[in-house]
């Protein structure tokens, strides 16, 4: 009876630890409050492992340029086989540290509070760069050819094999972008943290997006500069067969190939170069689709860009103020000298009637100038901001008031036919006095409050 009891016990804890398992993986999940400090060195050892994938990354790009030149040329064999070895010594390098690196992301996500198991992006990352870093010119593959039939020029055409890993190279570029993005300030430790709070993610494209929105024009052109490197140089490891055949259309010549990209991209098409080769037709089918991105994100930039920002608008309504102010000075100061002049020509010196009516029709042209910059003025005030508008809502409901009180005392003193026409005149002016009220009904309680003594003298 004791030996069944204490079976049954100890599968009562089993069933009880296996159902509480779960739950502590939740309160040491994302719940749990995490350590600054030791999640900040487990990233800094994460960027470092980063910047030295990259580094080798550089590296074996620079030796791949340089031997793509070499191959392209038929120039210093026994050296290029030297290069090639070093190549892909350093893409052996490269793949090492890029386990490296994926560890050390998934240590500091562990310290987090991520669940290990969960870690799927990271791995099939670190298949991709696999894939990439592997797929670079090799030593035993410099003398294999691969022929094809090209329509256009009627003949037989060979790519070499290491040329065809050379094209795969440029996809390197993704890595320097990572690496730009990490360690940039929208992607550190800090940053995590605080888009946990605000339940977001600080992924990739969140770094992105803050670049574009803080140094638009930078990352828009420096996206374009580079598509326009990148793509020049595959396409002239595309169009290199036909440049060993023939000199027409030539895309050895890296000008032609970055001027073919930048008239693809941006939709001009001029059809001085084309691309003969299916390789290159099937490459620039993706420079149509990310050239046409970049270029119109680079017309909506600048479209955002020259649209005023509130407070750069208030400058401008200020300054326009003060212009047209100085403007009203100075015409009024015309009209003063005029007149004097007129005055002084007319009792001191024997003035000619057609000068006299000159000075009369200057002093009418300027009296009209004087209006319409008055008008223009008056405009201007009432784009100010919401505290003006009441207040110039204020002054003209005043001006009405006063009105209207005048109006009244007229109506005491005058006559009865005065008081007959002064009675119309007034239901004409409280009518409008009405409309205005309503169609300016947030001002109504400001004005009520101010004129309450006023209004109960008056009725």
């Amino acid at each position: 009876m004791q030996l069944e009891s204490q079976r049954l016990q100890t599968s009562v804890d089993q069933q009880e630890q296996i159902l509480a398992s779960p739950y502590e993986l939740l309160n040491q999940g994302a719940d749990s409050l995490e350590d600054g400090k030791i999640t900040s060195f487990y990233f800094q050892r994460f960027k470092i492992y980063d910047q030295s994938f990259c580094i080798f990354n550089l590296l074996g790009t620079g030796l791949t340029v340089l031997v793509y030149e070499l191959i392209h040329n038929d120039l210093e064999p026994e050296m290029r086989q030297i290069i090639l070895w070093v190549i892909f010594l350093s893409s052996i390098i490269n793949i090492l540290l890029g386990y490296v690196r994926m560890r050390a992301k998934m240590d500091w996500k562990t310290k987090k509070g991520h669940i290990t198991d969960a870690f799927y992006y990271e791995k099939v990352e670190f298949i991709l760069e696999f894939v990439i870093l592997i797929s670079c010119p090799m030593p035993w593959f410099e003398d294999y050819k691969i022929y094809f039939f090209n329509s256009i020029v009627d003949a037989e055409c060979y790519y070499y094999l290491n040329e065809i890993f050379c094209l795969f190279i440029s996809l390197r570029m993704i890595f320097y972008v990572r690496t730009i993005i990490i360690n940039s300030s929208w992607h550190t430790n800090r940053t995590h943290r605080v888009c946990s709070l605000y339940a977001c993610e600080a992924s990739y494209m969140f770094s992105i997006k803050s670049m574009i929105k803080y140094y638009p024009f930078i990352t828009n052109y420096a996206s374009f500069v580079t598509l326009i490197v990148v793509f020049g140089y595959k396409l002239r490891i595309c169009e290199s067969p036909l440049a060993r055949i023939t000199s027409v259309y030539d895309f050895s010549s890296y000008f032609n190939s970055m001027w073919t990209v930048i008239v693809t991209s941006t939709t001009l098409g001029y059809g001085d170069l084309y691309i003969r080769t299916d390789l290159g037709r099937f490459v620039m089918t993706f420079l149509c689709l990310i050239g046409n991105f970049v270029v119109s994100s680079m017309i909506v930039i600048i479209t955002n860009e020259t649209i005023l920002s509130p407070l750069e608008n208030k400058v401008v309504i200020l300054i326009d103020r003060l212009t047209l102010k100085k403007k009203m000075r100075q015409i009024s100061a015309q009209i003063i000298t005029t007149f004097a002049r007129l005055y002084y020509s007319k009792k001191y010196l024997d003035i000619s009637d057609s000068d006299m009516n000159f000075m009369f029709k200057q002093i009418k042209q300027l009296s009209i100038q004087l209006k319409l910059t008055k008008r223009l003025y008056i405009a201007a005030q009432s784009l100010g901001s919401e505290s003006e508008e009441l207040s110039s809502g204020f002054n003209s409901l005043k001006e009405h008031y006063k009105q209207i009180l005048q109006l009244q005392n007229e109506l005491i003193q005058g006559s009865q036919e005065q008081n007959e026409f002064f009675i119309h005149f007034l239901s004409i002016q409280i009518i409008k006095l009405f409309q205005f009220v309503y169609h300016n009904f947030k001002y109504v309680i400001l004005i009520a409050y101010y004129f309450k003594l006023e209004f109960l003298q008056l009725f």
